[in-house]
């Protein structure tokens, strides 16, 4: 066998991989009659759509000889890969309706032996996995390496370099979620720096047993049994109340129950979502608006509307949506009778703020949007000019209804 034949078949056989959803694993060896345990961890971050830069952990388990004869094939080995997608992202994922997830992960790695450096990349596929709908996922792969030869008496170092996932979550129904266009997401995985990432150093040849084989230590009794649910978890880089941001604009209306009128609404919700808490703060913007109505069915009369949010609005996510505690004052800065003026003061509004408790449609979709819907109460209004007790009769209601439509930015 030539060294370029030689050679093109160490890289070729020098690289597989064990993946799952931003847990993707290459790893690279041989296995011999004197094999030993290896268990390389290795954290990385995937910066992936809704949920941002999360954090993962892989450990790579498997066999791998501390020696080979140069020309000689060393065999087939397995390997064992146990990963751990953190809570934030399964939140992420359920928020969407995902319940499994399947796709696959292209993983780099080197080898590195006399007259070879190459880098290499290798498709891996991720069987379908379901989705839990709390804490942490667990993925377990398992895979095996074709016969390696090296031609070259020296030393083989293999390591592990960064992922590239190419993932599709699903719903239920089988379809995809609409994170992306054509529902993959395309999300690269950087190794965290300052680790060992060197997986082995295998000696080529007759001579001694190469030195500073820092990975080939004996892995953990549970190197072939997959870690319990008290594994703990990788951190995340999301940080509660605003790493995670929301953006919907809005369009729908408000319906008067005194003055019998409606008005439409236009604006927007900015939202800072925590993942772990699943809460969110956020700001509302309604432009002004105007509405028109009749009192005693007869007299007709107009009036702008202003709304402003009072503080920040808070609210929890709930399934594929969010429930919405919203606290805003209603000012309306003019009120026309028969196109007569009766009041002209910015400040005239109501004398409190008030209050709605806003939930999503059972169709919302984060990730696209959807209805949202509560009712609302008005107070007396004050500053309205020497009109200001009629028109704070005709106004001062409960029962009113918003009707919004929010459309992902």
């Amino acid at each position: 066998m030539s060294h370029r034949r030689g050679t093109k078949k160490a890289v070729a056989a020098a690289a597989a991989g064990a993946v799952g959803l931003a847990t993707a694993v290459l790893v690279v060896g041989a296995q011999s009659s004197a094999a030993d345990p290896i268990s390389l961890p290795l954290n990385y971050h995937c910066n992936l759509p809704l949920v941002g830069s999360q954090s993962l952990k892989v450990v790579i388990n498997t066999d791998l000889p501390l020696s080979v004869k140069t020309g000689q094939p060393t065999g087939t080995f397995d390997i064992k890969a146990v990963s751990t997608i953190n809570a934030d992202t399964v939140s992420g994922l359920n928020l969407i309706g995902a319940t499994t997830l399947e796709g696959q992960a292209i993983a780099a790695a080197t080898v590195a032996a006399p007259g070879l450096n190459l880098p290499v990349k290798v498709p891996n596929d991720i069987a379908k996995q379901n989705i839990p709908t709390s804490g942490e996922m667990t993925v377990n792969a398992a895979g095996k390496t074709p016969s390696l030869t090296f031609n070259q008496p020296g030393e083989a170092k293999i390591t592990v370099g960064d992922l590239q996932l190419k993932v599709t979550p699903r719903k239920a129904d089988g379809s995809v979620t609409g994170i992306t266009p054509d529902g993959t997401i395309d999300a690269p995985c950087t190794q965290d720096p300052g680790q060992n990432n060197t997986l082995a150093t295998i000696k080529i040849g007759d001579g001694p047993t190469p030195t500073g084989t820092t990975t080939t230590t004996p892995p953990p009794s549970s190197t072939t049994t997959p870690p319990s649910s008290t594994t703990t978890p990788p951190g995340t880089t999301t940080p509660g109340g605003g790493g995670l941001k929301y953006s919907f604009g809005i369009k729908g209306q408000t319906a008067l129950k005194a003055l019998g009128s409606t008005a439409p609404i236009n604006g927007g919700f900015d939202a800072d979502v925590d993942l772990a808490a699943k809460t969110f703060t956020g700001d509302l913007k309604v432009d002004p608006t105007s509405t028109q109505f009749k009192l005693f069915g007869f007299v007709d009369g107009r009036s702008e509307v202003k709304v402003e949010q009072v503080g920040k609005q808070t609210g929890e996510l709930v399934g594929t949506g969010f429930k919405a505690h919203i606290k805003f004052n209603v000012f309306l800065p003019s009120v026309q009778v028969f196109g007569i003026p009766i009041s002209s003061d910015p400040k005239c509004g109501t004398v409190s703020p008030s209050t709605s408790e806003m939930t999503t449609g059972p169709d919302f979709d984060l990730l696209k949007g959807g209805k949202l819907s509560g009712t609302y109460s008005l107070a007396a209004l004050q500053n309205c000019g020497s009109f200001n007790d009629m028109i704070s009769m005709f106004a001062k209601s409960d029962g009113n209804t918003l009707d919004l439509n929010l459309t992902k930015k």
